[in-house]
């Protein structure tokens, strides 16, 4: 059932031209001048408006043509007796529908009602439709799980996301926090800006000053030049401060000002300047027993806490622990890779105390593994423990072919977890860096990397 809103000053036309259309199947609402068809416009979303041109108190057309604007969500049909051909044009110029001239006749009525309604719903089908379409070619967030712990999480970043306020995201190390904090960086107004990570903790105290607020030239030994921090590369995006509970406590304060102020000064600096940045931080830490032992700032977690969402460790979705293995493996295999049967019934079966990390790096190397088409469950073990007595017997041949067959393995596994740096790949086979390298032209594995 369609709802009208039937606009006129004439109660004898309301009267009639309602119970007319209420026979046609529509639901009318009525209104006698403009004050009140706003007010029933916004209560009650009507599909759409019947709209007398000629309103109290000043009687003009004028006075009913400033009203099509305001209903302009909806298609607007406009009745007058005053049916100049300017009028019509004007009605249709202000974003009118259409325009009948009263006396109106009911047949005619009922074909232009009808063919405006389809319009209403042709218009709402197409805006679902782009909706959809828009959704489907939106960046992929990453977040990857059909559990109920990861839909509850996407369901509050599509609520938080767009909310200006400071969020925390508290869960295990590997849990994907930083993928939380970017999801809730794309779902904001500030997508368009930059997303800028901090390490707290990587960083070393005497330089997070000057790596946050940047520093003017002179202001210290080896300042050969002004240098914008992070909080200005950030300005009109998202500042995302991962381990928030390892920020030394001096620090702590210099950021409380900017947090309560939303202004900071560069180290050097004596003018303060101001940054339009939304901050997200991130911890797996206790962030309260810190308070507790004065190793945190209480007004500095405050200030910092806003919204808390929580990331799940990978024990508490482990229908996604497949899905999210195949996802690595599509991403990060350059070859056309599956998992066997057998691997993914080893995948369901571990813990994981690395989460998400760790299940990245066994994905990634047990693929570095393989030697068919399929990623075992023995390359994956053997990815994990790198112990050899994980990996598959020998198959049958010489004790030389089985000797190079493991080379091959552990010189793959030993690249893959180390990121193809031939240095600390050699270093970690207890080989030297030239040794490493023979023994790869030897068994004619592809050189790449420090």
């Amino acid at each position: 059932m369609s709802t009208l809103l039937l606009v006129d000053d004439e109660p004898a036309f309301l009267r009639l031209a309602a119970a007319w259309l209420e026979k046609q199947g529509h639901r009318v609402v009525t209104a006698a001048d403009g004050a009140q068809a706003r007010d029933l416009f916004q209560r009650e979303r009507p599909d759409l408006v019947l709209l007398d041109l000629v309103m109290p108190p000043e009687r003009t057309p004028e006075a009913g043509l400033a009203l099509v604007p305001a209903f302009a969500a909806v298609p607007v049909v406009v009745l007058t007796a005053h049916a100049e051909h300017e009028l019509a044009l004007r009605a249709v110029a202000e974003g009118a529908w259409d325009f009948l001239a009263k006396p109106v006749e009911p047949e005619l009525l009922r074909f232009v009602v009808g063919r405006a309604l389809a319009k209403r719903g042709l218009e709402t089908e197409l805006a679902s439709l782009r909706a959809a379409q828009a959704k489907a070619q939106a960046p992929d967030d990453g977040m990857v799980g059909v559990s109920p712990a990861v839909l509850r999480l996407k369901e509050m970043i599509r609520r938080v996301g767009p909310a200006e306020v400071p969020v925390m995201v508290l869960g295990p190390s590997g849990s994907g926090k930083e993928l939380v904090a970017r999801a809730l960086h794309a779902a904001s107004s500030r997508g368009a800006g930059p997303f800028v990570p901090v390490h707290c903790g990587a960083i070393p105290a005497d330089l997070l000053e000057s790596e946050l607020f940047g520093h003017l030239k002179g202001s210290f030994t080896g300042a050969h030049q002004d240098r914008l921090g992070l909080l200005a590369a950030a300005d009109g995006g998202t500042l995302f401060l991962d381990e928030v509970g390892e920020m030394p406590p001096a620090m702590q304060v210099k950021l409380l000002r900017f947090l309560q102020e939303g202004t900071y000064t560069p180290v050097g600096g004596r003018q303060p300047v101001t940054a339009d940045v939304r901050v997200v931080s991130a911890t797996h830490r206790d962030l309260e027993a810190m308070v507790a032992q004065g190793s945190l700032r209480e007004d500095f977690y405050y200030r910092l806490k806003g919204l808390i969402l929580r990331t799940p460790a990978l024990a508490e979705r482990r229908e996604d622990v497949a899905l999210l293995a195949v996802r690595f493996l599509a991403d990060l295999s350059k070859r056309r890779l599956r998992l066997a049967p057998d691997a993914l019934a080893w995948l369901a079966e571990q813990d994981w105390p690395g989460n998400v990390r760790e299940l990245r790096a066994v994905v990634t190397t047990g693929a570095a593994l393989a030697e068919g088409d399929a990623v075992t469950a023995a390359d994956l073990a053997f990815a994990r423990t790198g112990d050899p007595a994980t990996l598959a017997p020998a198959p049958p041949g010489t004790l030389a072919e089985a000797v190079t067959a493991l080379e091959r393995r552990m010189i793959a596994a030993a690249l893959a977890a180390t990121g193809n740096n031939h240095s600390a790949a050699a270093r970690r086979l207890g080989l030297s860096r030239v040794g490493l390298l023979k023994m790869m032209t030897r068994l004619g594995l592809r050189r790449s990397g420090p």
